[in-house]
Formats: C-alpha cells, sequence, structure tokens
C-alpha cells in the first residue's frame, strides 16, 4: 500500500518533514510515501521513499543522505486509487499591518522612506485559482521628492513613479486574478489579470518548461497593459503596450542561479537582461543585473542602462517561526524608462524550481530527522 499527501497544505511542508509524520501515524501496512509538494494548487514533484529505509537509516551514520539517495524524485503522475484530503484552511483570508519601502540611489534625493498601513485580502476560488489585493495608506504628510527626471523621447513608464498616490489618500497597490496550471509534462502555466503593480494594470501570460531533474529551465511571458492612472484607483492612462521575453534559467550545483531575458520592455524598446544569484543555505538571496536595450546610451539619460542589485530575505529570518513567505527589494542606481519589465507577482521559475528542490531534499535534507 502507498499514501500520498496531496492536500494544498502539504506544499509549505518539506518532505522529509512529512514523512516522518506519515511513518509516525499511519498503519504498518502502508509501505510507500509519495509525496508531492504543491504551490499555487500546482503539483512540482513526486518523491517516493519506502517506509523500511526509514526504518533501515534512522540511526546510521549518513542517514538522511542514504535516504535521498534512494528516495527518486519524479514528475507527477496521476495518483490512480489515491483519496485526496480536502484542504481544511478558510477560502478567505486578509490582514491589517504596517509597511515601509526604501528608496535609495535616485538623484537629488538618495534615500526616500514611505510608510504607513497596508490592508491585505486573498480569496482562493480553487487551489491554483487565487484573487488578491492589497491597498495602502500611507502615513508621509509630505509627497516623496521626485524620483527621476524624463529628458528623454521614451514613454514615461517609470519615472513618473513618485507622482503617484502622491495626494496621501489611500491606493490600490495591486488587485489581481490568477490561474496557475499543468498544461502539459514537465510544463506550467500562469495568466494573471488586474492591477498588476503601482503603474501598471492589464494581464500577464507566461509558460515554463523545467523537467523535475533539469538544472536548464525555459520560459516565454506576453504581456499587454495600460498605464495606470496616478491616483492609483481604477482609472488608467491613454499608454498601453504589448510586452514579452524569452527567458532562459539555470541553477548551479553550488548556489548560484544564471537568468537571462531577451524581448520586448514597457517602454517599447528591444534588448536583453542578464542577472545572476547567490542563494544560501539559509535562504538569503543577493544577486545582480543588468539591461542592455536599443536605445542609445546618450538617449536612456543619466545611467547610461538599467541595473542594479537585488536581495530577498526569508520572513522567518525575522519572526522566528516557519514560513515560506519572503521580502525581496532592488537597489538601483538610477530608475529610468529603458529596460523596464512589468512587475508581476506569482512568476513561474522561483515557484517551479522550490518545489523540485524541495522534491530532492535540496541543501538541507541533513535536517531530516528532526
Amino acid at each position: 500500500m502507498c499514501a500520498t499527501p496531496t492536500q494544498p497544505s502539504a506544499q509549505r511542508r518539506k518532505p522529509w518533514a512529512a514523512a516522518r509524520i506519515l511513518s509516525a501515524e499511519l498503519p504498518a501496512a502502508v509501505e510507500t510515501f509519495v509525496l508531492e509538494p504543491q504551490k499555487k494548487g500546482i503539483p512540482l514533484s513526486a518523491t517516493t521513499i519506502q517506509r523500511r529505509n526509514l526504518e533501515t537509516f534512522e540511526n546510521r551514520a549518513q542517514g538522511a543522505a542514504l535516504i535521498a539517495q534512494t528516495s527518486p524524485t519524479t514528475d507527477v503522475t496521476p495518483a490512480t486509487g489515491l483519496t485526496y484530503v480536502l484542504d481544511t484552511e478558510p477560502a478567505f483570508t486578509w490582514g491589517i499591518g504596517p509597511y515601509a519601502h526604501l528608496i535609495v540611489f535616485n538623484g537629488d534625493a538618495p534615500v526616500q522612506i514611505d510608510g504607513g498601513i497596508e490592508f491585505k485580502a486573498r480569496y482562493t476560488f480553487a487551489p491554483n485559482i487565487i484573487a488578491k489585493g492589497v491597498v495602502r495608506q500611507s502615513a508621509r504628510t509630505l509627497p516623496l521628492a521626485s524620483v527621476t527626471k524624463n529628458d528623454t523621447d521614451l514613454p514615461t513608464v517609470r519615472t513618473t513613479g513618485s507622482r503617484y498616490g502622491k495626494e496621501g489618500n489611500p491606493v490600490i497597490q495591486t488587485l489581481t486574478l490568477a490561474h496557475y496550471g499543468r498544461p502539459g509534462a514537465d510544463l506550467y502555466s500562469r495568466v494573471t489579470a488586474g492591477y498588476l503593480e503601482k503603474l501598471h494594470g492589464g494581464i500577464s501570460s507566461e509558460v515554463l518548461w523545467k523537467p523535475v531533474g533539469s538544472q536548464l529551465a525555459l520560459g516565454a511571458e506576453l504581456n499587454y497593459t495600460t498605464q495606470r492612472d496616478f491616483e492609483q484607483l481604477f482609472g488608467f492612462q491613454d499608454y498601453d503596450v504589448v510586452t514579452g521575453h524569452l527567458s532562459g534559467y539555470y541553477s548551479f550545483d553550488n548556489g548560484y542561479h544564471a537568468q537571462v531575458d531577451v524581448g520586448k520592455y514597457l517602454a517599447g524598446d528591444w534588448g536583453a537582461t542578464f542577472g545572476i544569484d547567490r542563494e544560501f543555505e539559509n535562504g538569503w538571496r543577493v544577486g545582480a543585473y543588468f539591461t542592455v536595450t536599443d536605445v542609445p546610451f546618450e538617449d536612456f539619460g543619466e545611467g547610461s542602462f538599467d541595473k542594479g542589485i537585488r536581495l530577498t530575505v526569508p520572513n522567518d529570518f525575522f519572526i522566528g517561526t516557519a514560513t515560506r513567505d519572503k521580502v525581496s527589494t532592488n537597489l538601483q542606481s538610477l530608475q529610468r524608462d529603458g529596460g523596464a519589465q512589468l512587475k508581476v507577482d506569482g512568476r513561474l521559475y522561483d515557484i517551479v524550481r522550490d518545489g523540485h528542490t524541495a522534491g530532492r531534499f535540496g541543501d538541507t535534507f541533513g535536517r531530516f530527522w528532526r
């Protein structure tokens, strides 16, 4: 007999934790555990663990490594004859709390801070169909200083960012409906519609190819967006654009991850973005990127081309309890309009790679027996 935990809540558990729970709670007749981590309602991989291996290797030196070697991880297959456990978490969740946004290296205003109160809400229609939004009320009494000046002929897709929400009224930061899917073997999909980010709204679609055991992944993204009104409520301006990228990703064995995006950007320019990140075993991630497009350096403006440093910190570093939530920020030398990409939440690569890494026990399988 075998058991497969496929409930949505299993996506937040590492396979080793689930295996230990199953071995302690299920009857001896269950000999095989098939663990399927999920995120955004899509199954990401399947790790098969034999119960006898748990019992055999528990008290051996390097037991966790032996478990990893004898537990194959594959793509998810139809779970014939298995019983799915319903999710017990509420469909609607919400919260109110403070927010802070640090803005650095922006021309005449090298350091600025925006902060206040934000309301977050999320409704899960199905495990892979999710609506969510963020409404913010800034606490600042004066508007932020102008970030940059647009002295080029490019559409102002980023340089007018300081004008958004400057009146101090509540604003809709994001309001989206997203669908995630598995259209085929090794394929993942995402479609997101709504107010995608602070400056732009529309529809974003994405397809990713990534086999479970592959260090290489390939993706394609196509977006249609319209620039939002400065009030940051429900209106739009008269600038719209179709953007898209072909992307290649590669995960090196030493924790480095490389990414190349080639395509069309928000200002209508064409080019490529190159990035590399280093992910540490504690979940911290730091990287750098640069973008070069067909906009000449002199037309791009101060800074010549888009570039920056990005940092991701897991929330459990601050709160001390296990969570998969993270905080990410970009430090840019100067925000200009050339080389600007849409900032849409929930892109596929990190979601899928995290599930595949978890399925292979990742860099932390030494915690298996804890």
